[in-house]
């Protein structure tokens, strides 16, 4: 079970609630193309978490089996709490480790590249994150933490840092003593110089204080990474710090530095490639110009690909071995797609094109022929294509439309 994926729907409604807000206050933090990277990259996560979440139960699962030093009764509560706080003891270390080193940095700069901070910012994940972080939770279970108790109390964890991602909420007093608040997080996610690297607890702001990371919002936030990723595919964002690191292992003259620059810390550079400058964050947020019309269809789009995406984790368990693995190829070639569509790629009619054509085929095909029984659902999602294909043919062939291609 996992807490944080079933929660998904809430955090929708959550999302909800803070545009209603934003629209009466008259204060706005959403960008679309921004928003719609962040939840399109908790999409990848959604796809990855199966398999790679297997890196982490397997070993602890083996761990508790055979090297557990205590048995807690079930019923304690001091399982619960005492498990609860050495969680987000354990996620601490990991998450502090995460930006502390370069090819570990790359699988969590997803989380910080926004511009933006808003509640759909805590939905853009680090693909990959889950590859990496896992070690670190490993001693829960020589501590002997059951898995089950030691995955719904990993999901409350990260459901509790769903609600901190908010420029809406000022400081709570006395409660910043204890926990993580909005004001705190909105410092981590800050690329001042005094907020760097600073208050990575999820739930307690304890051990900020033990460990010498802890700082106050004190000044106006600047929000992203000092690299920018500069960019609105959910798919290129998750490489662009590896891409950085990659160009560098290949220029540099040094075997040596071609092997320990991925484990020095973050912003290592081999001294015969840092006269090759990397990107800077300007004054002004990533944006791209792209034709105003289409920004209903892009959130059409949008709506299909979580939908898709629902329909993915809903096919899992019950689906052929393939069918779940055909829909991640069809939400994969819409992210991509809808990336192109909010940077205002030319080239984006052709490619839409291809990916609505694909996409009636493959519903066609699955419904007529795969699975028979399901031949209304597929016929219409190959209508859904269709409609798609007309209504993004009709925006950009009307005249005094911006042409893509």
């Amino acid at each position: 079970m996992n807490v944080a994926v079933m929660a998904f729907p809430l955090y929708i409604l959550l999302i909800l609630l803070e545009l209603a807000y934003e629209r009466h206050s008259g204060r706005a933090t959403y960008r679309l193309a921004d928003a719609s990277t962040s939840i399109n990259t908790a999409v990848l996560r959604v796809l990855l978490e199966g398999p790679l979440r297997l890196l982490l139960i397997v070993p602890y699962a083996w761990l508790y089996e055979h090297a557990r030093l205590f048995d807690w009764p079930a019923s304690s509560p001091w399982l619960w709490l005492v498990g609860f706080i050495a969680v987000d003891f354990c996620f601490y270390w990991a998450h502090r480790t995460l930006h502390r080193h370069n090819l570990l940095w790359g699988a969590h700069q997803p989380h910080h590249s926004s511009e933006d901070f808003n509640l759909s910012t805590a939905l853009r994940k680090g693909a990959f994150q889950t590859a990496f972080d896992w070690p670190f939770y490993l001693p829960l279970a020589v501590l002997g933490l059951p898995l089950p108790v030691f995955l719904l109390l990993l999901g409350i964890q990260l459901v509790y840092q769903f609600w901190i991602h908010t420029q809406h909420v000022g400081r709570l007093g006395w409660v910043e003593h204890v926990l993580i608040t909005p004001s705190l997080h909105r410092v981590h996610h800050g690329q001042n110089d005094a907020y760097i690297d600073k208050n990575h607890g999820g739930v307690f702001i304890l051990w900020d204080k033990l460990f010498g990371t802890y700082a106050e919002e004190r000044e106006p936030v600047r929000y992203g990474v000092t690299t920018p990723v500069s960019t609105f595919d959910p798919i290129r964002l998750q490489f662009s710090w590896w891409r950085l690191l990659w160009a560098d292992a290949l220029a540099t003259r040094h075997w040596w530095d071609k092997l320990r620059l991925w484990w020095m810390p973050t912003g290592w550079r081999p001294e015969d490639v840092r006269d090759t400058p990397w990107p800077k964050m300007g004054a002004e947020k990533f944006e791209c110009d792209y034709p105003p019309g289409l920004k209903a269809y892009a959130f059409a789009q949008f709506v299909a690909i979580n939908a898709l995406t629902l329909g993915f984790l809903a096919s899992v368990k019950r689906a052929a071995v393939w069918e779940p693995w055909l829909l991640v190829g069809v939400i994969l070639f819409g992210c991509i797609s809808l990336g192109l569509l909010f940077e205002g790629r030319r080239g984006l009619w052709r490619l839409e094109c291809i990916r609505l054509l694909a996409m009636a085929s493959v519903a066609l095909g699955w419904g007529f022929w795969l699975a028979p029984a399901q031949w209304a659902l597929g016929l219409g999602l190959a209508g859904l294509c269709a409609l798609s294909l007309l209504w993004l043919t009709w925006l950009v062939a009307r005249p005094g439309s911006v042409q893509l291609s």
